[in-house]
């Protein structure tokens, strides 16, 4: 029996695809995941930026892919830049200087290599619990469905990744979302700070009605703001209940839409 059964994960007929162009990286890889999960299929291993691009493009299923950065060809992110993943991936490297660009690019893990039989099963178990998080969404959809009821679009948590860890954010728990050098993260009303792998435009139609983008850097909560100051220019000075050190004023092109919204 393998690892990840007697760690109780049963990912029976999983779709993985590894990229990578050193021989016997990908062979050690694949041992180790058909060791911790027999029943796992290994759909293909591809060795280059231009295979995976025209692998990719005949639209392949995959539920999860491990790739290395450095291919012969150029880097991993080129081939996700030209095809959007329709996986989560798994980047495996000897170097730590991606990790920030990683995640930017549907990243689910990073792991420095050489790998380990714990450190592919630490992913596998971030990479279960991610999708029992949105089946059981799907599910709770359907029964409202079956039930009658009018089913709410708005989502009610939003989960981020932050070290090990997978981490379930409540909505209506995040006091804003701002973009600071190209990376976005949620803030929450405690002061808590997570980098999350979505455009601020991603957010802004998901965070709902309690929301307001103010400006191209920033997304309020509604309960967030404390007051607004009118300046000399006609733009709006927001002060929140959470500390956040980049001052934020809401234009004049959106200054009437926004005191609506603060009206509710």
């Amino acid at each position: 029996m393998g690892l990840l059964l007697r760690y109780g994960l049963n990912l029976f007929n999983m779709r993985t695809i590894i990229i990578e162009d050193e021989d016997l990286t990908a062979e050690d890889l694949c041992l180790t995941l058909k060791r911790l999960e027999p029943n796992m299929q290994l759909c293909a291993r591809l060795t280059s930026v231009r295979e995976a691009i025209t692998y990719f493009k005949n639209d392949q299923p995959v539920d999860l892919i491990f790739s290395d950065i450095q291919l012969g060809d150029g880097e991993s992110f080129d081939i996700f830049k030209t095809i959007p993943p329709k996986a989560p991936i798994v980047f495996c490297t000897a170097y730590n200087q991606y990790m920030m660009e990683a995640f930017q690019h549907f990243g689910l893990d990073y792991i420095l290599k050489p790998f380990s039989d714990e450190s592919i099963h630490k992913t596998l178990e971030k990479y279960r619990l991610l999708r029992q998080a949105f089946n059981k969404t799907t599910l709770d959809m359907v029964h409202s469905v079956n039930e009658g009821k009018i089913a709410d679009r708005t989502k009610k948590s939003l989960v981020v990744i932050h070290g090990d860890k997978i981490i379930p954010v409540q909505i209506t728990d995040i006091a804003l979302c701002y973009i600071e050098f190209d990376n976005v993260f949620v803030k929450t009303h405690g002061g808590k700070e997570y980098l999350i792998n979505k455009s601020l435009e991603e957010m802004e139609h998901l965070l709902g009605d309690g929301f307001f983008r103010v400006n191209r850097q920033h997304i309020l909560n509604r309960d967030a703001i404390a007051f607004a100051n009118l300046g000399l220019s006609r733009k709006l000075a927001i002060n929140l209940h959470v500390d956040h050190p980049i001052k934020i004023s809401v234009s004049k092109e959106k200054y009437h839409t926004f005191i609506q919204w603060l009206e509710g």
